[in-house]
């Protein structure tokens, strides 16, 4: 079986007022560099230097 996964990734670039996880996760602001400290799953990997050189 064939299975697609279709994730979309956003960029906010300004944010006003105070970040609230909805649904019982963690949130944390950190800078592009430290992305690679956390635990990802494998699929999200590339995205990391994406983001680097984006942001």
């Amino acid at each position: 079986d064939d299975f697609h996964l279709l994730m979309p990734l956003y960029v906010c670039r300004r944010f006003r007022g105070i970040a609230q996880p909805k649904e019982g996760q963690g949130l944390k602001w950190v800078r592009p560099r430290q992305m690679r400290d956390y635990p990802m799953p494998p699929a999200d990997a590339p995205l990391i230097q994406f983001l680097i050189d984006l942001l």
